[in-house]
């Protein structure tokens, strides 16, 4: 199963380009890494966010991470750490690890 999201800003520039349509294939697994995926936000103006995976469940917590996660050594279970492409980019450290269960689907080849 596919969804279609729009690429809404520049975070994940120069992979993709605000405005541009993207298919992503739903995902029935654990997101892997460098994986761009698509995820659920509490947003109502943009509930949906494209973002690339940085770190998966069991990894130690990036570094430029870190310093917003307090006594967090590893990525814990069920969740994964997310990046943008544009070092602008609103990520992890703005949003927080990424529950698995808020991923909807993973774009190919970007």
């Amino acid at each position: 199963m596919w969804i279609r999201v729009t690429v809404r800003g520049n975070s994940m520039s120069p992979a993709l380009h605000d405005g541009q349509k993207l298919l992503a294939r739903r995902l029935f697994r654990r997101p892997r890494h460098h994986e761009v995926i698509v995820f659920r936000v509490p947003d109502p103006e943009l509930p949906h966010r494209v973002k690339r995976v940085a770190a998966v469940a069991g990894d130690p917590v990036p570094a430029w991470l870190a310093g917003t996660l307090p006594g967090l050594a590893r990525v814990p279970d069920g969740f994964v750490a997310v990046v943008g492409d544009n070092p602008r980019s609103q990520d992890s450290r703005q949003l927080g690890l990424i529950d698995c269960r808020d991923v909807v689907g993973a774009v190919r080849g970007a």
